[in-house]
């Protein structure tokens, strides 16, 4: 694979969350970035600005922070049109999103123990295929018009464990719009995602 295009894995997902590792500020920025649609080579270009160096990558890869996703399993994503029985295969396009909302009710526990396993009710495949939505709308339109200057919103969007907690970026993520494209392209982005919360409300 020339340029491979890249997911978070579950432990990448912990680093998010954690920073146990400690990465190095670049490494994490593009770590941040990565989000199971965008190649290699765009990734990296997006922080070039930081100095992150092109072995960043391997980097990730060598502390199993990031896979490559096999191409056949982009020709049909399924992130927002999966059928109901298809829950577990949308989840692997995504592994942030099925992660966040399997662990969401044992991190809000207060004192539960992260490590221990948690009889948590499980969402339903039209609950995940809602947040995998919400969640790619965010990054895509991060990735496309704030780039760097949206690092603060895309940590806050990887953090987010349910539904509402990313419904709740509207605001922010119009704010940063806002001052970086100006007020019709603010207008209508953030009028995209109200329409696509309405959609998925009235599912």
């Amino acid at each position: 694979m020339v340029d491979p295009i890249y997911r978070k894995t579950e432990a990448g997902q912990d680093e998010i969350k954690t920073r146990a590792r400690r990465l190095d500020h670049k490494l994490r920025a593009l770590l941040l970035m990565v989000n199971g649609e965008r190649r290699g080579q765009a990734l990296l270009a997006q922080v070039a600005g930081m100095g992150v160096g092109a072995d960043a990558m391997d980097e990730l890869l060598l502390q199993g922070l990031v896979e490559t996703v096999p191409e056949p399993a982009q020709v049909a994503p399924a992130v927002v049109h999966a059928p109901a029985g298809t829950a577990a295969s949308a989840a692997d396009t995504n592994l942030f999103s099925v992660y966040a909302m399997r662990h969401a009710p044992a991190d809000e526990g207060a004192g539960a123990s992260a490590d221990a396993p948690q009889s948590a009710p499980a969402h339903s495949a039209a609950e995940i295929e809602a947040f995998q939505r919400i969640y790619h709308f965010y990054t895509d339109v991060i990735g496309q018009h704030l780039g760097l200057r949206g690092y603060m919103l895309q940590v806050k969007v990887e953090k987010a464990t349910d539904l509402p907690a990313l419904l709740a970026l509207r605001e922010p993520l119009h704010a940063a719009l806002l001052k970086a494209k100006g007020e019709i392209t603010a207008h209508a982005i953030t009028g995209q995602l109200d329409l696509i919360a309405e959609v998925i409300a009235a599912g």
